[in-house]
């Protein structure tokens, strides 16, 4: 875990709608929360529930921009504009995908305690609907360490 930013509980819930049906991932973790030139950065490891053990996700946000950057094991970086479409690369782990995200909305409600992110985006990939997730973060001071 990086030795910049505070240490904070990260708490995520995500939720894939795929065909008509939704699938629902949660993690909460030891992370880092670090005030940035205009928003914050929100850092933490992923673990075996999300499927991605191995990677360090990265979230800068600030109003109306979230960058969601995946590094180790996989990498992907997300660029999630508020009414915008942004093209991403997406690492599988067997190859690369150019695709498209929709973020439709953006909800940040971050202060230097913690607080609340929840932002909803869709994919695609060649023009072609694939997924809508909505995200889900709460975020608060870590309890001390004895």
């Amino acid at each position: 875990m990086p030795e910049k930013g505070k240490p904070v509980w990260i708490s995520i819930k995500g939720v894939q709608h795929l065909d008509g049906e939704s699938d629902t991932v949660e993690l909460s973790t030891a992370g880092t929360m670090e005030h940035t030139d205009g928003g914050y950065l929100l850092t933490y490891d992923e673990s075996v529930s999300t499927g991605m053990e191995g990677v360090t996700t990265r979230l800068s946000i600030r109003p109306d921009l979230i960058t969601l950057e995946r590094q180790g094991a996989t990498n992907s970086l997300l660029v999630l504009q508020k009414g915008k479409r942004t093209l991403c690369n997406y690492d599988t782990g067997y190859g690369c995908l150019t695709m498209g995200v929709y973020a439709r909305s953006i909800h940040i409600g971050l202060a230097e305690q913690g607080g609340t992110l929840d932002f909803h985006y869709t994919l695609d990939i060649n023009s072609d609907m694939a997924s809508s997730h909505d995200i889900y973060v709460t975020v608060r001071e870590a309890p001390p360490s004895n």
